[in-house]
């Protein structure tokens, strides 16, 4: 940091000349006198000033020749394969978006499908459950596609299967559930029951 030390040492002369000179202005009034002398000590403070000005460029480019030494240094030591934080926000979307019974924002269609009472009333081989007040999943909707799904989910009485009655299932869970959870459950049923139009 020697330039640096150089451009502190010239503004401090240069905060003294120009103390003295204000005092002796102050003290004198024909101050400076000679026109010899004007001439000088304006040639002196001109001279410091670019002097001043020069250093600081100076100093100014070591610091950032030293700031950039120190971040390669800090490069080499990263540990080799080490991921940026760019990267690795990369690949914590690209999981959420093949992770089984999960949509891209996250929701878990099989946890979904315990959580709202589901595997109270229906028969899903792939939830472990064998409840029969409902259709049994595997069979009804293994020969169906993605918008029936959503349609007996959202609006049970619009078709009901063969040997049920109107009005056994909830009509709330459009309300219940939001964009996001319905399509994680209608693309868990599809994948897990094979109908048409499933995701995984």
């Amino acid at each position: 940091m020697e330039d640096q030390t150089i451009f502190y040492i010239l503004g401090a002369v240069l905060v003294l000349v120009a103390l003295a000179l204000s005092a002796l202005g102050l003290r004198n009034e024909r101050f400076p006198g000679a026109r010899g002398l004007q001439l000088g000590v304006t040639t002196a403070v001109v001279v410091l000033v670019g002097a001043a000005a020069v250093f600081a460029w100076m100093s100014a480019e070591e610091e950032q020749e030293h700031r950039a030494a120190e971040l390669a240094e800090a490069a080499e030591q990263e540990p080799a394969g080490a991921e940026s934080p760019a990267e690795a926000e990369v690949d914590s979307e690209a999981e959420g978006e093949t992770t089984t019974g999960e949509t891209t924002a996250g929701v878990d269609g099989a946890a979904l499908f315990l959580d709202t009472g589901c595997g109270g009333c229906h028969q899903l081989e792939d939830a472990g459950t064998d409840a029969t007040t409902g259709p049994p999943l595997d069979a009804s909707l293994g020969d169906e596609d993605v918008e029936y799904i959503e349609t007996s989910i959202v609006d049970p009485n619009d078709e009901i299967a063969e040997g049920f009655g109107p009005d056994i299932m909830p009509q709330t869970y459009e309300q219940q559930l939001s964009p996001e959870e319905l399509d994680a459950l209608v693309q868990y049923l599809a994948e897990s029951t094979g109908a048409q139009g499933a995701k995984g």
